[in-house]
């Protein structure tokens, strides 16, 4: 166990001053607008605009994917009287590579999008969004339904056994309605989805399961692709997107899928409910942060299995943005509660390649179960409270205001696994 943490450790150090150093070397460029007269009127003055571009490779990963690295790109339109800017295309692709299991190298994930932001269809109160994205995953685990699942004996994690593949690319428009502290969003997005099950795999065997409630919530893993519907109402009072330091974040969306199209067929629809507080515990603020977030997810109708996983596009019971130290899609079921708690600190401010870098440090534990279904199945979700936990701490490099890089090592007691990630962003 302790080699496995510092192996862990030693891996994430060295990728995460690898990207310092590239995050200091940007390709930027900008140019200010020069202030305009207006004829007859000396004092007319019109807002400053400044086009910024921005290009920066980077690395990280997580002991999920793999680790690799890839590139960020943003051309953004600045304008002082419209936050956070009048618009920003941005783009962003990564590739990881993981240790195959007959030796060798593979490349587990590989990920691209395209993005438009558009904030400003009406000046601080309508905005638009507009993604292309591709993305590839070849090492997917399946450990089971339910949250009483267990690994077979003589088999662990990684093995292909465990694993499935999915390449799913998405276009996605939604808007914005910003009436603050209230927002309302709403959109629409379309996803192929090619399944790679292999035959001699648990999850091809449960798809034939003697037991009829598991054969009918994974279904199959035919092709189809999935039209969604999203709607969304959110309360914030956060000081800070990026790096919150006091308020409140609360918001409710509901997806609904009426229907999909191609060799397989589904109908459902997703709730999720989230609470997040954050709150300072020295009187310096941003030194000492206590922040807590609570998630419930629950699926209706005939989801694919796929999504019985994840949450939010990511994965819930495991994985770096649900319960950190659990195997990604460790636990699959229709109903899925997250707690989250972390204790933030901001420590120093370094000038390091000519741009300021805070740092800080981060305990956290994290805790979460499912239900394989709304009825009763002791023989799928075991009985008591079974709660999967994990515990740990992490680096944070924040740059500007943007910019958050969040380094994390877990380690859950009850799965006996380590896990590390190194990503963009705090958790929540």
């Amino acid at each position: 166990m302790l080699h496995s943490v510092l192996a862990q450790l030693a891996r994430l150090s060295s990728l995460m001053c690898l990207t310092l150093c590239l995050l200091g070397w940007p390709c930027r460029a900008a140019a200010d607008d020069a202030l305009e007269e207006e004829e007859g009127d000396e004092h007319a003055w019109s807002p400053p605009h400044e086009t910024e571009f921005s290009l920066v490779p980077f690395v990280g990963g997580s002991s999920d994917t793999g680790f690799g690295g890839g590139y960020i790109a943003s051309l953004a339109r600045l304008r002082q009287d419209r936050e956070p800017y009048v618009y920003r295309i941005d783009t962003t692709g990564s590739v990881t590579v993981g240790e195959a299991r007959e030796g060798g190298l593979r490349v587990p994930y590989a990920d691209v999008f395209l993005r438009w932001r558009f904030p400003h269809v009406i000046a601080n109160r309508l905005g638009v969004e507009l993604r292309a994205s591709y993305t590839r995953e070849t090492n997917l685990g399946y450990y089971g339904l339910g949250n009483a699942s267990a690994l077979p004996p003589g088999l662990e994690r990684g093995d292909p056994f465990f694993e499935y593949a999915r390449v799913h690319p998405t276009l996605k428009m939604s808007w914005e309605l910003q009436l603050r502290p209230l927002f309302f969003w709403w959109g629409a997005s379309y996803t192929g989805n090619w399944l790679d099950v292999a035959p001699d795999t648990l999850l091809a065997s449960d798809f034939q399961s003697e037991q009829r409630s598991v054969r009918e919530l994974l279904g199959n893993a035919r092709q189809h692709s999935v039209p969604k519907f999203s709607l969304g109402l959110a309360w914030d009072t956060r000081d800070d997107e990026v790096a919150p330091v006091r308020g409140a974040y609360l918001s409710e969306e509901l997806n609904l899928t009426p229907g999909t199209f191609g060799d397989a067929w589904y109908r459902f629809a997703r709730s999720t409910s989230t609470a997040q507080v954050y709150l300072p515990v020295l009187p310096q603020q941003r030194r000492l942060v206590l922040a807590a977030r609570l998630v419930a997810d629950l699926l209706l109708g005939n989801p694919p299995f796929y999504e019985l996983a994840r949450y939010d596009d990511t994965a819930a019971i495991g994985g770096s943005k649900g319960v950190r130290g659990v195997p990604a899609q460790r636990y699959y079921g229709k109903i899925k509660l997250i707690a989250n708690v972390e204790l933030r600190s901001e420590l120093l401010e370094l000038s390091i390649l000519g741009g300021k870098r805070r740092f800080g440090l981060v305990a956290f534990a994290d805790t979460g179960r499912v239900w394989a279904d709304y009825g009763s199945h002791p023989e799928l979700d075991g009985s008591g409270l079974n709660l999967a936990y994990g515990l740990g701490g992490g680096l944070r490099v924040a740059s500007g205001k943007t910019f958050m890089l969040r380094l994390d090592l877990a380690w859950s007691p009850d799965e006996r696994s380590t896990s590390g990630y190194l990503v963009a962003g705090h958790l929540f």
